[in-house]
């Protein structure tokens, strides 16, 4: 089990997001379906974003809000990858939530949970 590749597919509209692809030695690259390689992001950078949008957010917005802040705040330290489907929706995930979940999936494809996916 050297390397192991799945679709990684919206929770909330099942489009394909990107590609998930984790290899032994070198961990995991996260690819959008137009080809760039997403980078991880620090937690505290995304921790002032989501903190940003939960102090602006609408009354309908906030539930969301406050899911990423606490999605952040439970995973402190981890590399985070923020992926945005095709039709706008974000799903934020540790780097370690995607490795796993790909790696238990069978098939070619998994499905985020909503934990911290934005619409």
């Amino acid at each position: 089990m050297a390397r192991i590749s799945k679709q990684l597919i919206c929770p909330v509209c099942g489009q394909i997001m990107a590609t998930a692809v984790w290899r032994m030695l070198k961990g995991l690259e996260i690819t959008t379906p137009d080809g760039w390689v997403l980078s991880p992001v620090s937690d505290d950078l995304l921790l002032r974003i989501a903190q940003d949008r939960l102090a602006s957010a609408a009354a309908d917005d906030h539930a969301e809000a406050q899911r990423r802040v606490d999605a952040i705040l439970r995973n402190a330290g981890d590399r985070f990858y923020d992926i945005k489907c095709p039709q706008g929706h974000y799903t934020l995930k540790t780097a370690p939530q995607i490795t796993k979940a790909i790696r238990a999936a069978a098939g070619d494809q998994v499905t985020l949970g909503l934990e911290g996916s934005e619409r």
